[in-house]
């Protein structure tokens, strides 16, 4: 019994300690480090969108995968950061286009503050923070759970949809916000406008410090909290602490990261549009933490990487078909992998640890019988 005790505790941790989800992340780093050196302008543009990509899928990843709470509506932050931060760079050059077009003569009273650049970067995180706080107070202090919660989520992204496309004087309506590239040129390193390969690695560097923040987060003492009110809430209310709080905390968290992403996608695109602000968005995010699996922030990397690249593939190969083929190879992987890519080969990883140890530990007994 005690050599048991022995294996339950202390080769245990051995095995929790070895994971598979590191080098992997490591090596996702390598790869996205090397692309502008190797490929062309093109590329660097599209690597540098799935960047954002993957900060986004991070900030989804803290959110459901850690605490549980699955958010339909999650292009809402993401969409909010972009259009804050992309009608600030649009206002640069005078009175944007559309603006103009919707009949406008002057910039509205309530964008104003955004012809600072720092300052629109500033509101750029804070109003996601915000809306999401705002949110938070009144889902979660209401106890509103399970599939109402979900469809709260979704209505609201909805919403937003909707009054991206209604007020087209102010929006950009459907056809989204463009002229950007007079705002990105006065954002300055020495000096000097900041040109695609600049603004790749500022996308790579945020993407490694937003990784580190969020490891940090879940390995802290409140990434405890969180994970524990995943899994069974009524116990961590009975211990004294109050769900309501940390699930507000992380809904914020989350929606600040997000809004940052947003910000990040401008300059690889210099555009926005309703595309990355609605339904259809968050839908693809979560196909993102399914296939690269969720609760580990590895498989929300490589989810967003891998989607997003076999999508811009699939549409050059296969036309319009391009929807069909990827939903095949979606569902083929979800179906094979329940876990994940990277919760498949962490199971795997563990499993062999784990028969390695016991095949160890039981040649040790046998020698002591001996």
């Amino acid at each position: 019994m005690s050599g048991f005790k022995d294996f339950s505790i202390n080769s245990l941790k051995t095995v929790k300690s070895v994971s598979v989800e590191k080098w992997i992340a490591y090596a996702l780093f390598m790869l996205l480090l090397f692309i502008p050196m190797f490929s062309s302008m093109y590329n660097q543009l599209v690597f540098g969108k799935f960047i954002s990509y993957m900060i986004f899928a991070l900030a989804l990843d803290i959110l459901w995968g850690y605490c549980g709470l699955m958010n339909l509506g999650f292009a809402l932050f993401f969409g909010l950061g972009g259009y804050v931060f992309g009608i600030s760079l649009a206002c640069q050059n005078g009175l944007p286009a559309f603006m103009e077009f919707g009949g406008l003569t002057k910039l509205p009273l309530l964008y104003l503050p955004l012809k600072n650049i720092p300052l629109a970067f500033i509101l750029g995180l804070l109003v996601p923070s915000v809306v999401a706080f705002i949110l938070g107070l009144f889902i979660f202090y209401s106890k509103i759970k399970g599939v109402f919660y979900n469809l709260i989520t979704l209505a609201l992204v909805a919403l937003f949809e909707l009054l991206l496309a209604s007020k087209q004087m102010y929006t950009g309506g459907s056809s989204g916000i463009n002229g950007m590239d007079a705002g990105l040129d006065k954002i300055t390193f020495f000096g000097k406008p900041i040109n695609i390969t600049g603004w790749y690695y500022i996308g790579l560097v945020s993407l490694v410090v937003v990784y580190i923040l969020c490891r940090l987060l879940t390995k802290a003492r409140f990434g405890s909290v969180i994970k524990s009110v995943r899994d069974n809430e009524a116990r961590v209310q009975f211990l004294g602490y109050n769900p309501a709080v940390f699930k507000i905390a992380i809904f914020t968290i989350a929606a600040f990261f997000a809004g940052f992403a947003g910000m990040l996608y401008l300059p690889m695109t210099s555009f926005i549009s309703i595309d990355a602000a609605g339904v259809s968005f968050s839908t693809m995010v979560l196909v993102w933490l399914a296939v690269g699996g969720r609760g580990n922030l590895t498989g929300a990397m490589a989810g967003a990487l891998l989607v997003s690249f076999l999508q811009s593939k699939l549409s050059e190969s296969f036309g319009n078909m391009w929807q069909l083929v990827l939903g095949v190879v979606l569902i083929v992987i979800v179906y094979f992998l329940p876990k994940g890519i990277i919760g498949t080969l962490q199971d795997i990883q563990y499993n062999k640890r784990i028969a390695k140890v016991m095949a160890k530990k039981t040649a040790q007994n046998d020698q002591k019988e001996e």
